[in-house]
């Protein structure tokens, strides 16, 4: 009789076999919870999701270190769906980081698929969300958010100055352009203050499809720790073609599909106040449309989190966005792009 092992017990002799070497780590989150949407044309729906504040993961990193300062690391991790046990990311197994490389010295170098730095730049720097519930990646969405086949230098802190410079080849027979894309950021930490500036450029055409531009994106972000209260803010410009594709391609309130912007300015201001084990956090986020549509939005949401331990926590928030101009902008989070105009969530988030 034929035996098969079954993809979890595979998975369980796999941690095993990591956690018996000390350089090696399993980390993850599981994040579920439910979600009300309404404004759509297809009227208010309830559903139960996975990941909605921070996309449930699970991951493998590990360190060897070769003496004078100099050591190899790794980074594997994949997205899924608790609500369904699916996989995230196009039903990849490490759809959301898999990497190797070198660190010492001179900084880091990592290869692989990666978060692109103007996206780190948004989700660490500007976002208090995290691009979780009442995410901002709704309205200020770059043109990519990891990167394929991309080489990564980040530089080590010097007296609080850092940088990473991005290349990830397109690898499109014949032209080198085509779906090569660069980027980089420079900033500032050091005590309550973080001041980063992001970049991202990538050439649109494809193997078949030529003389279709480039879409650029650049972010300005900073966040001062004044103790009772942290404080965010953000400023992008989007130009080109994809440089502001939309999270939802549907005619979600009627009428005609939505246009995604080719020439636009986002800015987001943000807050976090954190009492106990409570932690209150709310954010304004405005795109200013500037070609002849003028579709511009607002939106404007609030979250609650209570720790019920330092790995565990509950949150629920409620956001809106008013859409002029005949914008289709919806309201979603990590996993959701959503279905109307406003959401309400609920949730239960433990890391690992």
């Amino acid at each position: 009789m034929k035996k098969t092992i079954p993809a979890l017990a595979i998975l369980a002799l796999c941690s095993s076999a990591a956690l018996a070497q000390s350089n090696v780590t399993v980390y993850g989150v599981v994040d579920l919870g439910a979600s009300v949407n309404s404004g759509g044309v297809a009227g208010t729906s309830t559903l139960v999701s996975s990941g909605m504040a921070t996309q449930s993961r699970f991951g493998f990193r590990g360190t060897e270190d070769f003496g004078n300062n100099l050591g190899a690391f790794f980074v594997i991790e994949g997205g899924f769906n608790g609500d369904t046990g699916g996989s995230t990311q196009n039903n990849t197994l490490f759809g959301r980081t898999a990497v190797v490389g070198l660190r010492g010295s001179f900084g880091m170098v990592s290869l692989g698929l990666q978060d692109v730095p103007f996206f780190t730049t948004l989700n660490q720097v500007v976002d208090p969300m995290r691009n979780g519930v009442v995410r901002s990646n709704n309205l200020m969405a770059p043109a990519g958010f990891r990167a394929a086949n991309s080489v990564l230098y980040r530089s080590n802190d010097f007296n609080g100055f850092s940088g990473d410079l991005m290349y990830a080849a397109g690898e499109v027979a014949g032209d080198s352009d085509a779906g090569r894309a660069v980027g980089g950021s420079f900033g500032y930490s050091r005590g309550p203050l973080n001041v980063r500036l992001g970049y991202h450029l990538r050439n649109n055409d494809t193997a078949t499809l030529k003389n279709r531009g480039q879409a650029k994106n650049a972010l300005l972000g900073a966040n001062y720790d004044f103790g009772p209260a942290k404080v965010y803010f953000g400023y992008g410009v989007d130009k080109g073609l994809n440089s502001a594709p939309l999270n939802n391609t549907a005619a979600t309130f009627g009428g005609a599909a939505p246009v995604a912007s080719t020439d636009s300015t986002d800015m987001l201001l943000g807050v976090s106040l954190p009492f106990g084990a409570s932690t209150v956090v709310a954010t304004y986020v405005r795109k200013n449309d500037r070609t002849a549509l003028n579709q511009d939005a607002q939106q404007l949401g609030a979250a609650y989190m209570y720790a019920l331990s330092k790995r565990t926590d509950l949150y629920t928030s409620y956001a809106l966005i008013r859409n002029q101009h005949g914008a289709a902008y919806t309201e979603g989070n990590s996993a959701e792009s959503g279905t109307g105009d406003k959401q309400l969530t609920a949730g239960l988030r433990h890391r690992f």
